[in-house]
């Protein structure tokens, strides 16, 4: 896969915009943007037991699987998600817009996902819990927040507060949001001034 390390597991399903692979304990819904390539791995085929039942309680939704719909099924439930870097994330989906979804981690708090560079996401089995936290520390309840359509005019709403940009990959996306226009972000850094980044190579946004 693009960005992450190669996921194997046996092909559940499959839309035009996801796969499905089960790896003997969980199901992974992979998006196919971000796949390069994919082999047919017989000996851990063999190893692997198929699941006695859907993941997701309603038939149907296997049968028009999509990356949203999956999104949608996932919202409130507790999932693992990657989108760059060395580690996945864990927390919830509160809300799901036209180009990016709402997640909350117990780690990073709010945080603003871009759809498209969702590379998958692994709903939590029955009562696991991100790091063991319990309710109290941890509770899953709707965020208010008020949330415009599309990512851009989202990232228009916090213009003049620090942000952070992918997750601390690099430091030249952490700085004040000065403005958004013409897919061009400019962010003031600590010490290096302004620097420009390209709105369609944003992967995601969190605030301190």
């Amino acid at each position: 896969m693009n960005g992450t390390k190669d996921i194997i597991g046996v092909l559940i399903d499959s839309g035009n915009d996801i796969l499905v692979l089960y790896n003997g304990k969980d199901f992974i819904y992979v998006s196919q943007y971000h796949v390069q390539h994919y082999d047919v791995c017989t000996k851990e085929d063999e190893k692997i037991s198929l699941p006695k039942e859907s993941l997701f309680e309603e038939p149907e939704t296997l049968n028009s699987i999509s990356l949203r719909k999956a999104l949608q099924e996932s919202k409130g439930m507790f999932t693992e998600i990657y989108v760059t870097g060395h580690h996945s994330l864990h927390g919830y989906i509160t809300s799901i817009m036209n180009d990016y979804f709402v997640f909350q981690s117990p780690i990073h708090k709010t945080m603003y996902i871009s759809m498209k560079h969702l590379k998958w996401l692994i709903p939590y089995q029955g009562n696991e819990r991100p790091y063991q936290l319990t309710h109290s520390e941890f509770p899953v309840v709707p965020i208010g927040l008020s949330l415009s359509r599309t990512l851009e005019e989202q990232l228009k709403k916090v213009t003049n507060q620090i942000v952070i940009f992918d997750i601390y990959e690099n430091q030249n996306k952490i700085g004040k949001l000065i403005s958004i226009q013409e897919n061009q972000i400019t962010l003031m850094t600590a010490k290096e001034g302004q620097v420009f980044i390209n709105f369609h190579h944003v992967k995601c946004v969190h605030f301190p």
